[in-house]
């Protein structure tokens, strides 16, 4: 920590330090690392060169990895954690205190978030960043709670998900791949098998992610990332800069456990399955070898979520027309939405089948 002290008397002061906290408190976690780029960080908490500002970052943030590569297209940044006892003490600077069972920072969150994009919310036109098939807005950073909360304070009371997208989208694009050659004697269509595992998911995969959290010690909602992992061509590996391995936090019994589940190994063989019969329909990079001879790349977990995003995007922009139509105000997440006024989720429903050839569900939260 720097000598510089806030004049936390100064109005100036206590409006820039709650609009970090709110930002902080409401984007940041206090227990999972995350990468952010120092010009977002600035919107909110100013530059880095002024005393407040670098005050406020290292009250409120703590870095975990300093690695970063400036002007890198892989857009590898800093990351960092919340410093929890940092934002009780700035809250304390400013005069907050806690009441009725709620962290102090809380309503701050509400208020920070709710201001920033009043005018959005209001008008119901937010501004997205169009970006690899998704469509980005800062207010989709802000923890789950907060969202809601603002929403419906907004008046976006109804929220809505496709069910079981990711897994659905890969399989019905499995089944309507165009019959390709793969060599001057094969041919291969669509994917025509009946995939047990891969429909029992589907159908319950609540209860299929609460038994396998049960069979490996895990929480139900960690199952649910490694099993969206594992769709993308994540590996149950032992090694450290494998993705579910991370999510183990390294525990390699439980990393055991998943690599010997019998149900989840035939989820991983049906989700091969699906990526079999698309893998000859998408773009192969090749690596030119010593001897002049090319030879091809395997497909990336990125190529694969490229392959999703693609197809979401197909089924959010239906469900965008849909509520455009009806003059239904909403805020678009990916793979859910919010909006102001309830919808008739069969008519949404045959409407993406008709224009897309998906057939999905929706639940309402």
């Amino acid at each position: 920590m720097n000598c510089y002290t806030p004049n936390f008397n100064d109005p100036r002061v206590q409006s820039r330090t709650r609009r970090a906290i709110g930002f902080a408190a409401g984007v940041i976690s206090s227990t999972k690392p995350h990468a952010w780029s120092t010009r977002y960080i600035d919107q909110w908490f100013g530059c880095a060169s002024n005393p407040l500002s670098k005050y406020l970052r290292e009250s409120l943030l703590i870095v975990t990895d300093h690695r970063y590569h400036w002007g890198s297209d892989t857009g590898q940044c800093k990351q960092y954690c919340l410093n929890s006892a940092g934002v009780d003490r700035l809250c304390e600077a400013i005069g907050l205190t806690e009441s009725n069972n709620t962290h102090t920072s809380y309503p701050i969150v509400l208020e920070v978030a709710d201001s920033q994009y009043n005018s959005e919310l209001a008008s119901g036109n937010f501004t997205y960043n169009d970006k690899s098939s998704r469509l980005w807005h800062p207010l989709q950073n802000f923890r789950r709670a907060v969202k809601r909360d603002v929403l419906n304070q907004n008046g976006y009371q109804y929220h809505y998900d496709i069910e079981c997208c990711a897994m659905t989208l890969i399989h019905q694009h499995s089944q309507r791949v165009p019959e390709i050659s793969l060599n001057k004697k094969q041919q291969q269509g669509p994917m025509d098998r009946y995939l047990f595992a891969l429909r029992d998911y589907l159908s319950d995969r609540q209860t299929r992610r609460d038994q396998i959290a049960v069979d490996s010690g895990l929480d139900s909602d960690t199952v649910k990332r490694i099993i969206n992992a594992l769709l993308a061509g994540a590996r149950l590996a032992a090694h450290p800069d494998t993705e579910i391995y991370q999510l183990l936090n390294l525990n390699l019994t439980q990393l055991r456990l998943l690599q010997n589940h019998k149900y989840l190994t035939e989820l991983r063989a049906d989700i091969k399955t699906c990526w079999d019969y698309i893998k000859p329909t998408m773009t192969r990079r090749s690596s030119t070898q010593k001897n002049g001879s090319e030879r091809m790349l395997g497909i990336r977990s990125q190529q694969k979520w490229a392959v999703y995003f693609d197809l979401e995007r197909q089924v959010l922009n239906q469900i965008r027309k849909f509520l455009s139509e009806s003059n239904n105000k909403h805020f678009l997440e990916h793979d859910g939405w919010s909006c102001e006024n309830q919808i008739d989720l069969t008519c949404l429903s045959q409407q993406v089948f008709e224009n897309t050839g998906f057939r999905v569900k929706f639940e309402q939260k």
